[in-house]
């Protein structure tokens, strides 16, 4: 090991070192458009990192490719600020390095016109609601800044991940996982540890491909979602696997078997409540799966899907679930979710603090994965990322194979007609 023992916080739990073989960093990026003080935002990324010092750790991982969060090594890696276009995404100059830092900020900016900025977060110590969290006090920071030329910090102790949290409540593991209707048994063979490549690959960026809806079909799907019996992440489910049948299904037309998987943020689902900065990855995993019949309303779809959650997080299964996690990920896993439809819906984004003259126009969920190797996870059929932002629901579409091209605007065409459906569907 290239670490001293003194260096190490704890091992990692499996619900973080799922995101240790890739170096995976969650990004949420936004389009600024006014006048951005850079210095300011550098001195807000370091209050941040002052008061969340999770974010200065490194991971470090053994011969046996066991992850390890590592305090802090030398001087913190600062904001990075180059020109560049604001429309693009992109991975940062500078090299991300997991056994470096686990967050960065990158920031393009121009003489004139919009600005870009991006936080990378590693995805073992920052889920969806971790991210935002982070985020969000960023632009506290940097207003802050801006109107009184100081930045006040309470630092944090480090985070702990959602098994820590399940034990400290009694939480323990169940005959069942909850995701056996879309598990397959996974070989023997397929359980050895690929070895990594002679070259390392580059680093690469995920940039889901996004359909937007207007705010007043938003408002009216989330009108739809408060009827007795369904919930707008039941409907929205419900429009995305028809999206996706749609355009995968034969000819025929015929109800297609499905299978999606999903996180559920177990923060405000857990007694006592856990803050959002408290929890690394806080979301237990739960499953659907069912004959989706493309000629049907969407009622009926929802109203299973929405069942399904209800059901399974009042039984427990759903908290529970992460206990299961070696047997999906990692080198004893023994079961396997290929194939599956991948949904994450992180819901809305909060309106971020910022100075007059400020304005954060776009948001987006992107990936980097620092140091990619082979994988020894279930590969999805494609990822939806749903989200709210300034009162229209997005969502990003990652993977799709062969209908990659066509499923955003199957998408839009789903959400449409899911807009206009009446109260009482």
């Amino acid at each position: 090991m290239w670490w001293f023992e003194g260096d190490v916080v704890r091992v990692l739990a499996p619900s973080e070192e799922r995101f240790v073989r890739h170096g995976t960093y969650t990004g949420r990026s936004v389009r600024v458009e006014g006048s951005l003080d850079t210095a300011a935002l550098s001195a807000a990324f370091a209050a941040l990192q002052r008061a969340y010092p999770v974010l200065t750790c490194r991971i470090g991982e053994d011969a046996a490719g066991r992850g390890y969060l590592l305090r802090p090594s030398g001087e913190s890696v600062g904001a990075w600020v180059h020109a560049g276009d604001a429309e693009e995404v992109r991975i940062p100059v500078e090299p991300i390095d997991p056994a470096v830092q686990l967050a960065y900020l990158d920031v393009v900016a121009a003489d004139a016109g919009p600005a870009r900025v991006t936080l990378f977060a590693h995805h073992g110590i920052a889920d969806a609601g971790h991210c935002v969290e982070l985020f969000s006090r960023l632009w506290d920071y940097y207003t802050e800044y801006l109107e009184t030329g100081s930045i006040t910090v309470v630092p944090q102790a480090y985070p702990q991940p959602l098994e820590w949290h399940a034990a400290q409540r009694r939480i323990t593991r169940g005959a069942d996982s909850g995701l056996e209707q879309v598990t397959h048994p996974l070989p023997p063979e397929a359980r050895i540890l690929p070895p990594d490549p002679e070259t390392p690959a580059p680093p690469s960026l995920a940039r889901a491909r996004r359909t937007v809806l207007h705010a007043e079909s938003t408002a009216r799907i989330v009108a739809l979602g408060r009827q007795p019996g369904v919930t707008v992440n039941g409907l929205i489910t419900a429009a995305l696997l028809r999206a996706y049948v749609a355009e995968t299904a034969d000819v025929s037309g015929d109800p297609v078997p499905v299978g999606c998987l999903y996180p559920v943020d177990l923060r405000t689902r857990l007694d006592p409540p856990v803050p959002a900065a408290e929890g690394t990855n806080m979301a237990g995993l739960a499953c659907f799966a069912a004959t989706v019949d493309p000629m049907a309303g969407f009622g009926g779809l929802a109203h299973q899907v929405s069942a399904r959650l209800h059901d399974d997080l009042a039984a427990g299964l759903v908290q529970q679930s992460v206990l299961h996690f070696p047997d999906y990920f990692g080198p004893t896993r023994i079961h396997s979710v290929a194939g599956h439809i991948a949904l994450t819906n992180t819901g809305r984004v909060p309106a971020f603090r910022t100075p007059a003259g400020l304005t954060l126009t776009d948001y987006e969920i992107v990936y980097l994965s620092a140091h990619p190797r082979p994988s020894t996870g279930a590969s999805a059929a494609v990822t939806f990322l749903v989200y709210t932002f300034e009162g229209r629901l997005t969502v990003g579409v990652l993977g799709g194979g062969p209908a990659a091209d066509r499923l955003p605007e199957a998408v839009a065409k789903q959400l449409d007609a899911l807009a206009t459906e009446p109260l009482g569907l």
